[in-house]
């Protein structure tokens, strides 16, 4: 019987949660623009009036499944794409 692979999921360091756990780190989110750090309750608003996460979902919608290219800034509200925000 063949083995099925092991799928390790990334963990999205959002800069609130730093230094927990020991586990396998992945990219900061930040603005490009002004540094900001979203926190896991940061909430934006699709065309189609759905409130999430963003980061959650790489920019897609969960609702509509509407792809957000760039991401508006809760702080300084300028826009960057959103693969901008993901510092590796």
């Amino acid at each position: 019987m063949a083995q099925r692979p092991h799928v390790i999921e990334p963990v999205i360091e959002t800069g609130t949660e730093e230094g927990l756990g020991g586990g396998l780190k992945g990219p900061r989110i930040r603005c490009p623009k002004c540094g900001w750090q979203p926190q896991k309750n940061s909430r934006w608003a699709c065309k189609c009036r759905h409130m999430w996460n963003t980061f959650d979902t790489g920019g897609v919608c969960p609702a509509c499944l509407y792809q957000w290219t760039e991401t508006a800034c809760l702080k300084c509200t300028a826009w960057s794409a959103h693969s901008d925000w993901y510092e590796y």
